[in-house]
């Protein structure tokens, strides 16, 4: 939970800070590199964390003031409402995060050192060459 709330403000704040809005893929993907335990948690805390914030950015920009821009762009997709939209959205991000930490899980897996393996007396017996 805490990993999750820490990757959720880290996203905030950098989007606040930057027009960019791919940090909700950037960050779940440094969390899978660098902390995450399994690529399960990786991919939950991405999927929750990105999910939330762009659920809440979307509910408060369609309450402040944009629900005729939201509706209009629910109407070209065929949503009719913009309530659909704004879960469409919070999914489309939440997906993309839930991916994006889970490669970073499998980025670290994968540039793990392996450990040598150390063969076995009954290893040796069993090969008469």
């Amino acid at each position: 939970m805490t990993a999750i709330i820490i990757c959720l403000l880290a996203m905030l704040l950098l989007q606040m800070l930057s027009p960019f809005w791919w940090w909700v893929m950037i960050v779940p993907f440094a969390y899978g590199v660098a902390a995450a335990r399994s690529g399960g948690r990786a991919l939950l805390n991405g999927l929750i964390s990105a999910g939330l914030l762009w659920l809440g950015g979307s509910l408060y920009f369609l309450l402040k003031g944009g629900r005729i821009i939201a509706g209009r762009m629910a109407h070209m997709f065929g949503l009719g409402r913009a309530w659909p939209l704004v879960v469409v959205s919070a999914l489309i991000a939440a997906v993309a995060a839930a991916v994006s930490g889970y490669a970073g899980f499998t980025v670290r897996a994968l540039f793990k050192k392996a450990s040598p393996k150390v063969k076995t007396s009954s290893e040796h017996e069993g090969r008469s060459t």
